[in-house]
């Protein structure tokens, strides 16, 4: 029987949501309600990305999703092996992040059944994941998402939060965006259609980067906007690996909060 992805993995998450404890969600009526709005984005744009990237549903099953504030997180401590990742000259709020991001980490292990185990860190930078899973953490102050899917050989996954206040405008447009993609930005509202840009292309980064383990320039990939699907089309102008040649397009759906935009990329790996 096919699963309604968006029952299953609905309820499971908006069942966190009123847990402040788990979802870290700062205090007061005003922060729970961003917290419910932020996380119905979120969720949104990952279960049209799951959706897309199988189409019998069942992948919903091993998908886990957290989100975390940074204000209210002072109750999730470190697993000792995550601990001695960050530098001890790392400012207050790389700290915060870090920890925030490791603990949307634990909840999205937890949701597909991995306890206890730490998300080191690769040779760039990039989260390394418990034996069995792939997944993607983002940060943008004062929240944290991750994503965790148990189907490592078969799935490839990034997220990316961004907010409009962070772009700086002209001053990244033509380092960010190819020739017909700064046509796109300059056709509508400048700061909000770059952060899309600047946002689906960090996914795509962190959905293959662990496979083709080489830098990925923001133009190697070239995005149009499907307005009708609520999504781009990300189409590799370089080869990202084997099965990821040159032409290869995927999917990067994307759901925008007051100023904060997210994009998830789930691509099945042929």
């Amino acid at each position: 029987m096919p699963v309604d992805i968006t029952k299953d993995l609905s309820s499971r998450v908006q069942s966190e949501v009123g847990q402040e404890q788990v979802m870290c969600a700062p205090r007061g009526r005003t922060g729970r309600t961003e917290s419910r709005e932020l996380m119905s984005a979120v969720e949104w744009t990952l279960i049209r990305a799951v959706a897309a990237a199988d189409s019998s549903w069942r992948l919903c099953e091993h998908v886990g999703l957290g989100i975390v504030s940074a204000e209210d997180c002072s109750n999730y401590v470190l697993h000792r092996e995550e601990v001695g990742i960050l530098s001890p000259r790392a400012c207050r709020k790389r700290q915060i992040e870090f920890a925030s991001g490791r603990a949307a980490a634990r909840f999205a292990l937890n949701e597909v059944g991995v306890e206890a185990l730490p998300v080191l860190r690769g040779q760039k930078g990039e989260p390394h994941w418990p034996p069995g899973i792939v997944g993607s953490i983002t940060h943008c102050y004062p929240w944290s998402v991750a994503v965790a899917i148990r189907y490592p050989n078969i799935f490839a996954t990034g997220v990316d939060l961004e907010t409009t206040e962070r772009m700086r405008g002209a001053e990244i447009s033509e380092l960010v965006c190819g020739s017909d993609e700064l046509d796109w930005v300059r056709a509508g509202n400048l700061k909000e259609r770059l952060t899309m840009i600047f946002s689906a292309k960090e996914s795509v980064y962190k959905a293959f980067y662990p496979l083709c383990q080489r830098y990925i320039d923001f133009k190697d990939v070239e995005l149009t906007w499907v307005p009708a699907q609520s999504c781009f089309h990300a189409k590799f102008l370089a080869s990202f690996g084997p099965g990821l040649p040159r032409g290869h397009v995927c999917p990067v759906y994307y759901r925008s909060y007051n100023a904060f935009t997210f994009s998830c990329v789930i691509h099945r790996l042929q």
